[in-house]
This record gives C-alpha cells, sequence and structure tokens, in this order.
C-alpha cells in the first residue's frame, strides 16, 4: 500500500522519512531543575541528588566515587562556568535564576577527568536541554561548555591511583570459624 504525499512539500516529505528511520531512543520524558548560582560561582542547574545515587549505585565499575563537591554531593547540570558569568556582568546579571528549565537524559559516558585534581576518570549522563541552550545563547555564549560536547551531570568517579597495586590489604585474618559454610571447602 503506498500513502499519497501530494500535499506535502518535498521538505516535510523528507523530514517525516528522517524522522521514521530515526534509530535512536530518546527518553520521552521531560524532567525539570531550578536555575541557580552556588558557593563555588558556577550557574547551575538544580539535579535530584537521588538521581545521581540510584545510577552510581546501579553501575558495576571498580574503585568508583560519588562526585563530590565543597558542600558534599552536589547534583547538577553546569550552565556558566565563573568565568562566563563575570564576562556577562556577574550573576546579578542573569535574571532566569530562581525559574525551572527542562532536559532529558542521555547516554552514560566515561571522560578523561579535566581540570579536576585527584580524579583521573569521571561517567556523567549526557544532557539533552535547548532550553539551556537557548539561555546560554542569549548572554551571548557559545552553546556548550568550553571543552564540552554536550550539557551532563556527574554520577561517578575514580580518584588517581586507586585500583593501583600496593601492599595495603583491608583484612589482615579471616578467622574461617566466621565464615559461611557455603564459602568453606568442600
Amino acid at each position: 500500500m503506498l500513502l499519497s504525499v501530494n500535499g506535502l512539500p518535498n521538505e516535510s516529505h523528507f523530514l517525516l522519512w528522517q524522522l521514521g528511520n530515526n534509530t535512536e531512543k530518546r527518553a520521552g520524558t521531560e524532567l525539570s531543575g531550578i536555575l541557580q548560582v552556588i558557593n563555588s560561582g558556577y550557574l547551575v542547574l538544580s539535579v535530584p541528588t537521588s538521581l545521581v545515587r540510584g545510577v552510581f549505585d546501579a553501575m558495576v565499575e571498580p574503585g568508583i566515587s560519588l562526585p563530590s563537591a565543597i558542600d558534599g554531593l552536589r547534583a547538577c547540570i553546569i550552565v556558566m562556568t565563573p568565568e562566563e558569568l563575570n564576562s556577562i556582568g556577574g550573576a546579578n546579571n542573569v535574571s532566569e535564576r530562581g525559574k525551572a528549565f527542562h532536559y532529558q537524559l542521555g547516554d552514560l559516558v566515561e571522560s578523561a577527568a579535566k581540570a579536576w585534581p585527584g580524579v583521573s576518570i569521571c561517567w556523567h549522563l549526557r544532557i539533552k536541554s535547548p532550553e539551556l541552550t537557548k539561555l546560554r545563547r542569549s548572554y551571548g555564549l557559545p552553546d556548550k561548555l568550553e571543552d564540552q560536547s554536550d550539557f551532563s551531570i556527574v554520577v561517578a568517579c575514580r580518584k588517581v591511583g586507586v585500583l593501583a597495586a600496593n601492599a595495603k590489604s583491608k583484612v589482615d585474618y579471616i578467622d574461617p570459624s566466621i565464615l559461611p559454610d557455603w564459602t568453606k571447602p568442600n
């Protein structure tokens, strides 16, 4: 059976074809957070800490730890760096602070830690947010932060040297009498 496309312009037909052949699966659920400036001077979008904790708990990577900030675990999406805020006249010039912005979760990716002393690798969720991109453009900034392809939420990190071989052991001696039966040799 053929569908008639007589009423559609060529461009619309192409877009419909493209949409139908897009195999990338996207989260259909939009999440939201509040835009705010944190103590370290970053403009961020708040994210539920339980989201980061849940992804972290489900990961199977040796030697990882939760990401930490000066004020403990801070789940967020960095929208502007302190330098970018200064370039637009400071945080007080951002009239959108306190407002909700929407985002969608993307893939979980691993990357080398940049400018994070003591951390070698980070895992982060890619974020899709046309609203945050539009906000950055409205202040004359590029769509993305420098050296980043997407907005993201850091969910885990591995500190430098965590998996390195060393002479330390967490256990000096295990008393065999406290072991469960299924662990003992036959």
